[in-house]
């Protein structure tokens, strides 16, 4: 979505425009409508195709069907900017002008939330942005939050509408935060790691620590000999990662990219760890194939039971990482455990340990 902010910036040129006002506006006081005897139901679907059908227009520069169900108090709230109605027709009208290329979004993720005279409408989309001009085609990801509400004439106004951003880049950003503020979470290695390879020095091997964070687990494995490497999203965790192997004067290739599409290999590993990166079968299913025969997959992470599963952070079934490996590899350790976690607060909580090497 923040092709509105480029277009605003465009038709606001002039240095105030590219900062937030020092006194922004104030919260915008949302009065709920009287509703007549005639007012119309909206239930789930209605909803969502109301909200899809005005999204639609937007894309496809119908600028009446945009405009059309806003309301008195409508207003778009995005990177730390509110943008009222009277500039988006203006944003809207230069798209026009230009003959800017018609856009299409995907949604998933749509939730409703639907009581009396007010109807809100949460879902992620993935706007494809065709090239135009001088500007490359382009992908924007993001969770779009929309309030109806019920006007005094019984028909569906939007009366707010606000975007974040979603995908990897909300992801990166979310646990940049995490590792700077640096709390909650154990900054030494994790000691069924440590228990798992008894502290044995490798002359040899290749070791890769999924989603690394700062790096403390692939740092371990450098201090053991295996040439290793830490693949994670978030700049502050491998900025700190590079700063400890450096004072550590340890070698590790620690890697900015997403595991979804980072490319595992073929039988190149001598161990692969899942330490507290989720519990993705379909991950899993990709570093089967990633170990060297003799292998080790390594793995420590909440339960499914347990209380920061259930919270979001979800978890392994018992048995479910067994099923997993029961083709080509040996089960060494398969547990459920009462333990402190090495997240979430480092509390006491059900973890699953699970140990397999490749046949």
């Amino acid at each position: 979505m923040r092709w509105w902010i480029l277009f605003a910036l465009a038709a606001c040129a002039g240095p105030a425009a590219n900062r937030v006002p020092a006194d922004p506006p104030k919260p915008i006081e949302i009065h709920a409508p009287a509703i007549t005897a005639a007012a119309p139901v909206v239930d789930e679907p209605a909803l969502v195709a109301k909200t899809h059908a005005w999204f639609d227009a937007m894309d496809r520069m119908d600028l009446a069907g945009f405009v059309e169900p806003l309301g008195p108090t409508f207003v778009l709230f995005e990177d730390q900017r509110f943008l009222g109605k009277d500039l988006l027709v203006k944003v809207f009208q230069g798209r026009l002008d230009q003959h800017a290329p018609v856009r299409s979004r995907t949604w998933s993720d749509e939730h409703t939330f639907i009581s009396g005279g007010t109807a809100v409408f949460i879902g992620r989309a993935v706007e494809t942005i065709p090239a135009f001009g001088d500007r490359p085609a382009t992908t924007e990801d993001g969770y779009n939050t929309v309030v109806w509400v019920r006007g005094e004439a019984g028909h569906w106004q939007v009366a707010h509408w606000q975007w974040a951003r979603g995908g990897i880049d909300a992801e990166r950003q979310r646990w940049n935060v995490v590792f700077k503020q640096g709390t909650a979470f154990n900054k030494k290695p994790n000691q069924f790691l440590v228990d798992a390879l008894g502290g044995r020095k490798a002359k040899s091997g290749t070791a890769l620590d999924l989603m690394t964070g700062q790096g403390r687990n692939a740092i371990y494995l450098a201090s053991l000999g295996y040439k290793t490497t830490g693949v994670d999203i978030s700049d502050e965790g491998l900025r700190q990662a590079r700063e400890a192997a450096a004072k550590q004067k340890l070698k590790v290739d620690f890697i900015d990219a997403d595991v979804e599409k980072y490319d595992l290999g073929t039988a190149k590993w001598d161990i692969v760890t899942m330490l507290y990166a989720g519990s993705d079968a379909k991950l899993v299913e990709r570093v089967k194939p990633s170990l060297a025969k003799g292998g080790l997959f390594i793995c420590e992470y909440f339960h499914a039971d347990s209380e920061v599963a259930k919270a979001g952070a979800m978890g392994w079934k018992s048995g479910e990482l067994a099923a997993l490996f029961k083709d080509g590899f040996t089960i060494l350790k398969d547990e459920v455990v009462e333990d402190t976690a090495d997240w979430a607060g480092q509390r006491k909580t059900k973890l699953v340990r699970f140990v397999a090497q490749k046949q």
